[in-house]
């Protein structure tokens, strides 16, 4: 079956990158899909960019982003069977990317699935070092697709993830985590309904803020932090 996929990507003055993202889905060999910018009144080149390449572009206020509420904007907006969230600066690496995602879910247990990261050519040389690490020690040890039923830091990152939007219509993004770690919460949301989520290293995207050493060390205590906020939110709303 091919499935009919929205690519949505929410940005804000992307336009270092924005180019790319869309130049890589313009060279996709799958055709079934579609692209849906959500922009939050960026004051750079942004949107003009993404006219060029013909995709549908909304707005949402600035003052009214976050995480949780622009994804579920996103999924409002999609028309599709599976929603593939990228960020203004995941460039899928390779053109069969979709055509990839599309095959995962030709397994009916299969609810969501992401993918692997590398730096972009101007990230910071810690983010390459941990990323090509992070990608090479995962291509060792899981090479295919690997089914997971329990949630841990990084799963489901919704910088290259995809997701029936059946169910995330069922299971929106928590306001309540809406500064981070929605994407997570709602992974355990599909795996509780008897979904797998799938990390298939094969969806590869390039993907850096250009963080330094220091930046990138603050980076991921913030991130363990908020997994920790996670799994408190779940607690507390099973």
């Amino acid at each position: 079956m091919n499935y009919k996929i929205s690519v949505v990507i929410r940005t804000y003055n992307e336009e270092k990158h924005i180019g790319e993202v869309l130049e890589s889905l313009k060279n996709q060999t799958y055709s079934n899909f579609e692209v849906i910018i959500l922009d939050s009144q960026s004051t750079d080149n942004t949107t003009k960019i993404a006219q060029s390449y013909g995709v549908s572009i909304k707005q949402i206020e600035k003052k009214n982003f976050n995480y949780s509420y622009a994804s579920n904007k996103c999924v409002e907006y999609a028309t599709g069977d599976l929603v593939c969230f990228l960020s203004g600066h995941s460039v899928p690496k390779r053109n069969n990317y979709l055509e990839i995602a599309n095959e995962v879910f030709q397994n009916k247990r299969i609810g969501g699935c992401y993918g692997e990261v590398v730096a972009l050519p101007d990230g910071s040389f810690s983010e390459k070092i941990f990323n090509g690490i992070g990608y090479i020690k995962n291509r060792i040890t899981s090479p295919k697709i690997k089914l997971e039923q329990e949630i841990h830091p990084g799963i489901f990152s919704c910088s290259n993830a995809l997701a029936r939007s059946e169910l995330l219509r069922r299971y929106p993004f928590s306001e309540a985590l809406g500064n981070g770690g929605e994407d997570v919460e709602v992974a355990y949301r599909i795996i509780k309904a008897g979904f797998y989520i799938a990390n298939v290293p094969e969806l590869l995207v390039m993907h850096s803020h250009g963080k330094n050493f220091f930046q990138f060390q603050q980076e991921w205590k913030n991130w363990r932090d908020m997994y920790k906020n996670v799994e408190e939110y779940i607690k507390n709303n099973p």
